[in-house]
């Protein structure tokens, strides 16, 4: 069968594909749902692949958006629970089913993206995919398909570090608080120490992820870069991109400001006060009331039962002026130098 041919009848072939892959895997209960999307996956990729072999200009331009980041086809992938919602994005539980790998997988809500915005995309998503560190949130890939953008990442058992406070499941002791204090400052030190620095700009609980491992958790920072894909929803709705952030922002970025890496460490300190209380901060406080009071210096109650070692981390970490607050590196060095009480003391319920 020629090219011509193949192409001609591509709807077909693609059904076909889809019928074969319900026929091998029924052990994956779900892979009959999306059967239309399925099918416009497998004839979307075999397009490709008869543009590659006929077409040698826009072939070299696929070739070299494939090199950027290992490309993940829908048809691969298994949608099994909904996990949550993220700023862009609906997060699934679900499976790759080609590495027969459980995953996260992102769902990007913008069904159409123009060349601009879509290449811009494409540098974000390798620029994230080619970080390797123990407490940054791995992508193993994306699927980059028409009306169909999905960031393909591990799962994280235990949730959001939000998730973990506000069920209320787990005890943590204070050391477990300790170690989870480190490892995402760490995770944030290492974005701000590579060699083209990278900003967070979105740090809060929801967005530092925990499973359990043989010490105890181990975390990890997720939801670094798409900024351009941000601004996309932003342009395009009446989103406003500070709505459910805003209790994380330090004062200079209330006042316009840019996002530096002191700005994440103000963030890390009201993710490091979250982690002390187990509270919502700023709870049912309107937002200018917020405003107004992180302005003015004021700054959330720390309770007595904290022990000093923890309060001065966050005391350091939300210091009024950028230019005081120590950096991710000293926050580490702090923790490392101090002889904290944190041995045995439980969480007061």
């Amino acid at each position: 069968m020629d090219l011509d041919a193949i192409q001609s009848e591509a709807d077909e072939i693609a059904s076909m594909m889809v019928q074969k892959q319900d026929e091998d895997l029924p052990q994956y209960k779900r892979i009959e749902e999306n059967t239309n999307q399925r099918r416009l996956s497998f004839r979307h990729n075999l397009q490709k692949n008869i543009i590659k072999i006929s077409d040698p200009v826009q072939g070299h331009k696929i070739k070299e958006e494939e090199h950027a980041f290992l490309h993940i086809p829908y048809y691969d992938l298994i949608l099994e629970k909904r996990l949550g919602q993220g700023e862009v994005t609906d997060v699934f539980h679900g499976r790759w089913i080609s590495r027969d790998h459980e995953v996260a997988i992102k769902v990007i809500r913008i069904q159409y993206l123009n060349e601009k915005v879509k290449s811009e995309l494409v540098n974000e998503i390798s620029m994230m995919y080619h970080i390797r560190y123990e407490h940054i949130l791995n992508i193993f890939g994306a699927c980059m398909e028409p009306n169909k953008y999905a960031l393909i990442v591990e799962y994280m058992s235990l949730g959001s570090l939000y998730d973990v406070l506000k069920q209320k499941k787990i005890q943590l002791t204070w050391p477990d608080r300790w170690s989870i204090a480190n490892q995402m400052i760490k995770g944030i030190n290492y974005l701000h120490k590579l060699s083209r620095p990278i900003i967070h700009r979105d740090i809060k609980s929801h967005n530092i992820l925990m499973t359990n491992n043989s010490n105890g958790f181990l975390v990890k920072v997720a939801d670094f870069g798409l900024a351009k894909i941000k601004q996309e929803t932003s342009r395009r709705s009446s989103y406003d991109s500070s709505v459910g952030t805003l209790q994380w922002k330090a004062p200079e970025l209330l006042k316009m400001e840019e996002h530096t890496e002191a700005s994440d460490v103000y963030a890390l300190g009201i993710v490091l006060w979250e982690l002390a209380t187990e509270c919502e901060p700023y709870e049912k406080i309107d937002d200018s009331k917020i405003r107004a009071s992180v302005l003015r210096g004021y700054r959330l109650k720390i309770p007595p039962n904290v022990p000093t070692s923890f309060r001065e981390l966050i005391l350091k970490a939300w210091a009024h002026e950028s230019a005081t607050r120590p950096t991710c590196q000293q926050l580490l060095t702090l923790m490392k130098d101090t002889s904290s009480e944190l041995d045995t003391a439980i969480i007061e319920k």
